[in-house]
């Protein structure tokens, strides 16, 4: 109960200093991205320094309870077991698209084969481990990003991190630009409806973005049917 407290009392300070030192720096980023993309407030709904803390808040202490509690054991355990399963690495580093388009390492348990190659899963995928189809289900294999959470590369709801190949593909530049106003999300709206992405479905959430929107998120993906593969 002390270390719950403390960690708590940690995640405070974080929080606070993050907005005190880091979200100035945010702020002109954000600027300078809204200018050269053209983005004008009629495009979207800028949130409050006071709800953005609170988000960042949330991120922390939930992600840093994760990373000191849970994270450890299930590297232990899943990393044997992917061992067992096939040669290469526990962890499976891929570059996505964060916050004004920059981007960064993304990390999960891996789930498939080392020579997999970067096409997207299927259903049925024969390049999936034994393993891997366990931990994908359950979602095993997004503990990791808690670890991006907490470093700040990624929120616990967002937009999905997509990579740089897969966000040209979309037309709509303007769209494009705006979803990378936000962090992306270990899960979102796009999340629970499956592997195909809709882009205004992000658009939609970053408009309407709250606090309770995304504790709303958070509750559905506890409860939602999988549907993973």
């Amino acid at each position: 109960m002390k270390l719950f407290c403390l960690l708590i009392s940690v995640a405070v300070l974080i929080s606070f200093l993050y907005e005190i030192l880091i979200a100035a720096n945010i702020s002109v980023e954000r600027t300078d991205y809204l200018y050269t993309h053209g983005i004008t407030p009629s495009h979207y709904r800028p949130t409050t320094v006071w709800s953005r803390f609170i988000k960042r808040l949330t991120d922390i202490v939930t992600s840093l309870t994760v990373c000191v509690t849970v994270l450890p054991l299930l590297y232990i355990v899943l990393g044997i077991l992917i061992k067992l399963n096939s040669k290469g690495p526990v962890l499976f580093k891929h570059r996505r698209v964060g916050r004004f388009g920059k981007e960064f390492t993304c990390y999960k348990f891996r789930s498939m084969y080392i020579d997999a190659g970067p096409q997207r899963a299927v259903e049925n995928d024969s390049r999936v481990t034994p393993i891997g189809r366990f931990i994908r289900k359950t979602h095993l294999d997004e503990f990791p990003q808690f670890f991006n959470v907490l470093i700040g590369d990624m929120s616990l709801v967002g937009p999905r991190p997509l990579t740089k190949e897969r966000l040209k593909q979309y037309d709509d530049r303007l769209l494009t630009n705006i979803r990378c106003l936000v962090l992306p999300g270990i899960t979102g709206p796009n999340q629970l409806i499956g592997r195909e992405h809709n882009l205004k479905i992000d658009i939609e959430y970053i408009q309407n973005q709250s606090w309770w929107q995304d504790i709303k998120l958070i509750c559905q993906t506890l409860l939602l049917k999988d549907k993973s593969y």
